[in-house]
């Protein structure tokens, strides 16, 4: 019965997550271009930027909430894609729930476009992998990174609604709780085939 369930699920969830057309699922929220630049203090508040200039950045709410924003960068033919493209991607996102998935919490939409997701203390494995400073992973936690990412790929591949066949995964955006738990941090490969979206992770 375990197996039964756990096979239905992400398609339950699915169903549970979709609106109409065109709509945000209602628990997503939506943050003005103003909020997010207050939140990361004008941006200074960098956690990572890769070479596509895409950046992350730690944020914190006028609740006092503490979470994480990164940019939505778009291929060159794509910067005028509609909000309602964008739209659509925020919503399968937010449709995504695995114990190894950082969970979406908003969006902000408009010339710059942002993702908000949950915040995770201890960074990204990047960090723990270059900086000097910080304790050397031992082999048994890098093990339980690599099965935390590997199940996050699975869930992605075989039981997301639709499959996400094109993820990007790196040691920047492969983000650890307390515990070392993985939580990956998926902004690419979020359309089917048939769809002109594309962000650059």
């Amino acid at each position: 019965m375990k197996d039964v369930i756990r096979k239905l699920r992400p398609r339950l969830l699915s169903w549970l997550h979709r609106s109409g057309s065109g709509r945000i699922a209602l628990f997503v929220r939506r943050f003005s271009y103003k909020e997010v630049k207050k939140a990361t203090d004008e941006f200074r508040r960098v956690m990572y930027s890769n070479p596509d200039g895409v950046s992350a950045y730690k944020a914190k709410l006028e609740d006092g909430e503490v979470v994480l924003v990164k940019e939505v960068k778009f291929l060159d033919h794509e910067e005028n894609s509609s909000d309602g493209e964008f739209y659509r991607q925020v919503q399968l996102l937010a449709r995504l729930h695995h114990r190894h998935l950082l969970a979406v919490r908003g969006f902000s939409a408009g010339r710059k476009r942002y993702l908000v997701f949950d915040n995770i203390e201890n960074g990204s494995l990047k960090e723990h992998l270059d900086d000097p400073l910080r304790t050397p992973l031992d082999w048994r936690t890098r093990l339980q990174i690599a099965i935390g990412v590997a199940a996050a790929l699975e869930y992605l591949l075989h039981f997301s609604d639709p499959p996400m066949y094109s993820v990007s995964i790196s040691s920047s955006n492969i983000m650890l709780d307390q515990n070392f738990n993985v939580k990956v941090l998926t902004t690419r490969g979020l359309l089917c085939i048939n769809c002109r979206f594309l962000n650059r992770c």
